[in-house]
């Protein structure tokens, strides 16, 4: 079993994330998970070597943001990237919006009723 190395929690996160590679174009990617210290992307079709200094562009919490990281672990579909400084704020908007689909998903929904005999 590995050993979980971040501090805080992951949260979903969901949203279009571009990627700075090698002083490439941005390439696009899909965020999945957040942790204070990271994040992990899906991708498609992007190969990145584990090291890899990368910058990540977002717009999140009504802001946009500019990550500087490096790539910690590459998958088929995706990449892990730990971030050179942890990212209290961005975390914090990942959690609140976590918290709000949760709240939305316990609301019971109205049973419909029937009007027409």
């Amino acid at each position: 079993m590995p050993v979980e190395k971040r501090y805080s929690k992951r949260y979903p996160m969901d949203g279009e994330v571009y990627i700075r590679y090698r002083k490439q174009r941005l390439l696009p990617a899909k965020a999945v998970n957040c942790s204070m210290q990271g994040i992990y992307l899906r991708t498609e079709s992007l190969t990145m070597l584990t090291g890899s200094l990368v910058e990540l562009e977002l717009f999140r919490g009504g802001r946009q943001w500019s990550i500087m990281g490096v790539v910690t672990h590459t998958q088929q579909d995706g990449v892990g990237v730990m971030f050179w400084k942890p990212q209290a704020e961005l975390y914090e908007s990942v959690i609140a919006e976590a918290s709000d689909l949760r709240r939305v998903a316990a609301v019971p929904q109205p049973t419909p009723v029937d009007v027409h005999p």
